[in-house]
């Protein structure tokens, strides 16, 4: 055996087992094509060698047409699977340019079995051996060219400029791998395929005596080829170090935050979840084994709500977030957000328990309540003296009345027109005196909050009627601008009262130095933001350094306040979805606003 044939076996032995190692690579992982395609392409290239060996060796002129017209099998297969590794690592190359390079190749194959003795030669007359130093020899061949053979000369010159629109495209997109990849594998491809071109028309033009080099030519180029698969390779193995790695951080991280873990395959219908997941759902032993019995452990109140959210998230992708009870005792509230992989069916999600932050911001909604309640109250004692004077006008007039029904009665002729008048005037001022007494009942009363549409102009027309003994005693003059038309509201009565009487008492207490001019303007209008109220003073104005200051808890100008009226009452407007703000001059004059959403947007 000559070094030639050493050379020639050693080559294709080394193409057989870098196949080999691709394709245990990808038996194990089927999603990466380019490892069976790249076997494929060796493997083909180990038998070119084979067919190129037998050719050097041939003894006889049909010996070598033989063994050259069964090397263009696996060269075409070689050349197809090539193209399809460049698809598939590259990513690149135009798809149309492909189907032509595999459909003449293919057509290549088919004419060198049927026309003449090979795709190459129509008739070999002779061989002829060739001495290498060292004694090595090869036959070299003549004889009459197949016409055909143009054409695969032509599918030569398609798969180049197919190798080097890839390698053009992969360079362009100018990160670091991608240009690696296109000099060390387009490159040495386009280099294999010009060798190839070079050496075909050298031997058939220009007398060269040199024997096949196509699988040493592939096999430089698949060494690359194989060097880079490999890198991603190893790339590939220390990612999937770096996840394990990720995923034990991420599972002690969800340990010491007691977060539960947990996700559903659509697919198949299997859960996984931590061990703080299995507890939280009443869980402990396994994960539930399907989607029914995971929405078991959820109240029946919340059971639809999360089972729609799920489907949705699965249909459209995004994530949603979710609070709802799970049926232990006692039972648990579970914020959830749910995150969904469309393209695998899969939902996956991260729990915690809130029961104890539910019942502490119920806690703290209660004492806002009881505080909120205790300004009202502070505030309508403030008008004590006025409401009872306001109380006391109708009574007084129903004693009034009262007593000229009796003289007109007492009388001999009693005149019973004037005693249904006075009888009329006492029904007319019981109601307005029971009607005092049932919006301070309503404002003093200790209830839930209760938000239901309502009209801001009647609000406003409510508290002014209220407080107008009030305002009379103090001598402030009343003007109000009202939108004629504004969207309803959706809020709690009592409560806006509440800032509106807040916000007028605070309005007096500021004109109490005047001496003359105390004037009180209130106002309604529409804007972009919904309804605005604005209460306006001509009293001693807020500084630019409290406009906001006044609004803190505390703060007051009072002598005897507590500077919690305008803190509650911004609290009150918050949680109406709204905002209260103050305009003032720093002498003369303030504005308090608040503007609400209009109902359908609150």
């Amino acid at each position: 055996m000559s070094w030639l044939d050493v050379a020639w076996v050693a080559l294709a032995a080394s193409s057989a087992t870098l196949g080999l190692l691709n394709l245990y690579i990808w038996l194990s992982r089927r999603s990466e094509l380019a490892h069976l395609l790249f076997f494929a392409m060796t493997g083909a290239i180990a038998a070119v060698a084979a067919f190129e060996l037998d050719m050097m060796h041939a003894a006889t002129a049909a010996q070598y047409a033989e063994a050259l017209r069964w090397a263009h099998v696996p060269l075409a297969l070689a050349v197809m699977a090539m193209v399809g590794f460049v698809r598939s690592y590259f990513r690149a190359g135009r798809l149309w340019l492909a189907m032509a390079v595999c459909i003449v190749r293919a057509v290549v194959v088919v004419l060198d079995l049927t026309t003449g003795e090979n795709i190459n030669f129509a008739h070999i007359a002779t061989i002829e051996r060739v001495v290498l130093p060292g004694g090595a020899g090869f036959a070299v061949p003549a004889g009459t060219l197949n016409p055909w053979w143009t054409l695969a000369q032509l599918g030569n010159a398609l798969l180049l400029a197919f190798l080097v629109d890839a390698s053009i495209t992969l360079w362009r997109r100018g990160d670091a791998v991608a240009r690696r990849r296109s000099w060390l594998v387009g490159g040495g491809l386009v280099f294999c395929v010009l060798c190839v071109l070079a050496l075909a028309l050298g031997t058939f033009f220009g007398g060269l005596r040199l024997p096949t080099v196509v699988a040493p030519s592939f096999l430089a180029v698949a060494l690359a080829m194989g060097t880079e698969l490999g890198a991603d390779t190893l790339r590939a193995a220390q990612l999937s170090r770096d996840l394990r790695d990720s995923k034990h951080l991420s599972e002690l991280s969800a340990q010491v935050a007691q977060l539960a873990l947990w996700s559903w395959d659509a697919a198949t219908s299997q859960f996984w979840m931590n061990s703080i997941a299995r507890g939280l759902f009443g869980l402990p032993d396994q994960p539930p084994r399907s989607l029914g019995e995971f929405l078991e452990r959820i109240d029946v109140e919340d059971r639809g709500g999360v089972s729609a959210a799920i489907a949705a998230t699965l249909s459209r992708g995004g994530s949603a977030d979710l609070e709802f009870r799970v049926t232990q005792s006692p039972t648990r509230w579970i914020a959830t957000r749910i995150e969904a992989e469309v393209q695998y069916a899969r939902v996956r999600g991260i729990s915690m328990d809130i029961s104890d932050r539910r019942r502490v911001t119920r806690e703290l909604m209660q004492k806002r309540e009881e505080l909120t309640h205790l300004s009202r109250v502070a505030a309508l004692g403030e008008l004590a003296g006025s409401l009872a004077h306001e109380i006391n006008q109708p009574l007084m007039a129903i004693l009034s009345n009262a007593q000229a029904a009796q003289r007109f009665m007492a009388a001999p002729d009693p005149a019973l027109d004037d005693v249904r008048a006075a009888i009329a005037d006492i029904v007319e001022d019981d109601r307005r005196a029971g009607a005092v007494i049932q919006r301070l009942r309503a404002m003093l009363r200790k209830g839930e909050i209760q938000h239901a549409p309502l009209d801001i102009n009647d609000v406003v027309t409510e508290v002014l009627r209220l407080m107008r003994s009030e305002l009379t005693s103090r001598g402030v003059v009343v003007g109000t601008e009202l939108a004629p038309v504004l969207a309803p509201l959706l809020g709690d009565r009592i409560q806006l009262q509440q800032v509106l009487v807040n916000l007028v008492m605070n309005a007096c207490d500021a004109m109490q130095d005047s001496t003359d001019n105390r004037r009180l303007d209130v106002r309604t209008r529409a804007t972009h933001e919904g309804v605005e109220v604005s209460i306006g003073d001509s009293g001693r104005g807020i500084p630019a350094t409290d406009l906001e200051r006044i609004f803190e808890p505390f703060v007051t100008g009072k002598e005897h306040g507590l500077g919690l009226g305008l803190s509650v009452c911004r609290t009150i407007v918050n949680a109406h979805g709204g905002r209260l703000w103050a305009d003032g001059g720093a002498t003369a004059g303030a504005t308090l606003r608040f503007v609400l959403p209009q109902g359908a947007r609150a």
